[in-house]
């Protein structure tokens, strides 16, 4: 009875344990509860910089509550509850770590003694040793006193500071400069800083009293181009203004003019080597002289580079031509642009894919050689085309096609023919071309004349039509005879005649590029407008030429006979060239040098601040030069008695 009694105790107390633990359990589930994120907020460390022992976050938060919670910060491992930590509030946070190395930093939301979110955490290491002290250059220039910092450490280092006469002075690239006066006393330290670190000094102690010679320096393109020498010049003391700079050729005395930056010759250097002579003077009497050799080339190469173009898998360029560095260019949007560049062995290039189009490309090559000047290849046109043959001897139409004119043929054209742009009409060699009185061929695309191999004959029948290219067109004519022929340029790419002969009137008004190799023209010539016009041994004869707004004009080994010639706006260079005019008109700012070329019964008329160089000429007859308005003869002393010279006072003759 009594052990049933203890059995039957036994059991209630056992009853009684079981539901104390559900109880207890209950309760550390709701405390679990209470302190748990019952909402949905989330943190992340966007950023963390740190400079010495100060590393600065910026914290990112999202949430669904109203307003934004602390944040609890702790080092090297994560909170056990919510007042263990620094409690911070805002997303942008500085702490100060003083043990160096590696550092855990952790960060968690918190409201009261509740986690609102997990930890999150970046580790970063502290390193508290100062960067090396800066290594300092120093330089005078113009009373100014220009110091450049740079440390070993130069990886940590955030700035650069200078204490000068205790002024300080910052800087996060390391350059300072800052006026000094003359036989003053400075003394200058110098730091390195990361973040709150500080370098030891570098101590700078100068005493300025010392003052040097300008330092001068000259750079020039050899051989010479009759451009400008550019110049640099520094002195400890003086402003550039403030100096003296003469410079001059030793043989003939021609003066070169300083213009702030480069040295600009009164007049063109003489050929061959000139030494230049540069003297330049401070406020102290301190002297600097520099000589420099100038090679001055005016001589023309006879040949012609030639390029060759290859179409098939590839495209690929070939070339003949004298010694030199060759460029291989391509005409793009109204410029000669530079596809590669090669040395006087190579012969050949393989043109890119992204050099070639669709609509087929124009390339040329410029060679460039110390000893003598020569003129860009005849360039050549390009295009991957299946061309509509011709063979029939009436045209009326090309139908805005690609057209092959077959050569050993004649044809006729009916009515105004036209070549659409970004089309080509080719015509092969041997061909007779034949466009009636008040016809025109209307080249908007390109018009390519190839008769190299048996020549092209444009109206040999005495009809006298019209070529007409416009638009941005292009004409490339090879050994082409035209005929009786107007032929009328406007608004042009380029336009190219080689070895043709033109028995008609020639107008060009606006083009980017005109070459003119090895031909004969007879009849009246107005050029205009053009930025490049390039003459090789060719001539040009008539009643009238009128050479205007042409931006370079070389004339080589050519002869111009007419009865008037007018140079307005523009700049011509001829070499070994004859000029033969009752009256030869350099007007309106206009430059004209003459090397080694023939004067030929000429009256000459410079006028509007024009200038005329003559070096070496060949003189036939009485010519006579006329100066007025500003103009400028320059001339060698051995012809100075042989040219009858008239000038108005305001204007000059330079004989050297």
């Amino acid at each position: 009875m009594i052990k049933i009694c203890y059995s039957s105790l036994d059991g209630r107390v056992k009853e009684i344990k079981r539901i104390a633990w559900r109880v207890l359990i209950f309760a550390m589930l709701l405390m679990l509860i209470s302190c748990s994120n019952s909402t949905n907020y989330a943190v992340s460390i966007k950023q963390i910089d740190c400079e010495g022992s100060t590393c600065n976050l910026r914290l990112e938060i999202s949430e669904d509550g109203l307003s934004l919670p602390e944040f609890l910060i702790t080092l090297d491992r994560p909170p056990v509850d919510g007042s263990d930590g620094i409690r911070i509030k805002g997303t942008e946070i500085s702490l100060d770590l003083k043990e160096a190395g590696s550092h855990t930093i952790f960060v968690t939301l918190v409201d009261g003694k509740r986690f609102l979110s997990t930890p999150v955490s970046k580790e970063v290491i502290i390193n508290l040793n100062p960067p090396d002290a800066p290594d300092l250059t120093w330089s005078l220039s113009q009373g100014e006193l220009k110091l450049s910092l740079r440390s070993d450490s130069s990886d940590s280092v955030t700035d650069y500071r200078i204490l000068v006469n205790n002024v300080l002075h910052s800087s996060t690239q390391g350059t300072f400069s800052f006026p000094v006066d003359r036989d003053a006393h400075y003394v200058i330290q110098a730091f390195s800083v990361a973040g709150n670190l500080r370098s030891d000094p570098s101590i700078l102690d100068l005493k300025l009293s010392e003052d040097f010679a300008p330092e001068v320096e000259l750079t020039s393109v050899l051989p010479f181009t009759n451009g400008a020498v550019d110049i640099t010049v520094v002195d400890d003391w003086d402003r550039t203004n403030d100096l003296s700079i003469k410079a001059f050729l030793e043989e003939s005395n021609i003066l070169l003019l300083f213009d702030g930056n480069r040295l600009i010759p009164e007049i063109p250097l003489p050929e061959g080597i000139n030494t230049l002579v540069v003297r330049v003077a401070d406020s102290s009497g301190n002297v600097t002289e520099l000589k420099r050799e100038l090679k001055t080339v005016r001589k023309t190469s006879v040949e012609i580079p030639e390029l060759y173009i290859e179409e098939g898998t590839i495209r690929n360029a070939r070339w003949t031509t004298p010694k030199g560095m060759v460029e291989l260019q391509r005409y793009i949007d109204g410029e000669w642009i530079t596809l590669s560049t090669h040395s006087s062995e190579e012969e050949s290039s393989i043109i890119a894919k992204d050099s070639i189009s669709e609509k087929g490309d124009l390339y040329r090559i410029v060679v460039d050689s110390d000893n003598e000047k020569l003129l860009p290849s005849v360039p050549v046109f390009a295009k991957e085309s299946l061309f509509r043959r011709f063979s029939t001897e009436f045209i009326s139409s090309f139908l805005g096609m690609d057209a092959l004119l077959v050569g050993g043929n004649s044809y006729r054209f009916y009515g105004n023919i036209v070549v659409r742009e970004n089309t080509v009409m080719r015509v092969e060699s041997g061909t007779s071309l034949t466009i009636p009185r008040g016809n025109t061929l209307l080249v908007s695309g390109v018009l390519d004349l190839e008769g190299w191999k048996d020549r092209i004959k444009v109206n040999p029948g005495g009809s006298s039509g019209t070529i007409e290219v416009t638009n941005n067109g292009v004409l490339i004519a090879r050994s082409v005879d035209f005929n009786n022929s107007t032929v009328s340029i406007e608004n042009a790419a380029v336009a190219v005649f080689e070895d043709c002969t033109l028995s008609g009137d020639l107008k060009i008004s606006g083009a980017r590029t005109v070459q003119i190799y090895n031909s004969q023209f007879s009849g009246d010539m107005e050029i205009e407008n053009v930025r490049e016009l390039l003459v090789h041994q060719s001539d040009f004869s008539g009643s009238s030429l009128v050479l205007s707004g042409l931006g370079r004009v070389l004339l080589s080994r050519s002869s111009l006979r007419f009865h008037s010639l007018e140079i307005v706006d523009s700049r011509l260079e001829a070499y070994e060239s004859l000029f033969e005019a009752e009256g030869l008109f350099v007007r309106k700012t206009s430059h004209l040098l003459q090397t080694r070329g023939a004067l030929i019964e000429t009256e000459i008329s410079v006028s509007g601040a024009s200038s005329i160089h003559i070096e070496e000429p060949n003189l036939t007859g009485d010519v006579k030069i006329e100066l007025r308005d500003l103009s400028r003869l320059s001339l060698q002393k051995d012809f100075e008695g042989s040219i009858e010279i008239v000038s108005d006072e305001k204007s000059a003759i330079k004989v050297f």
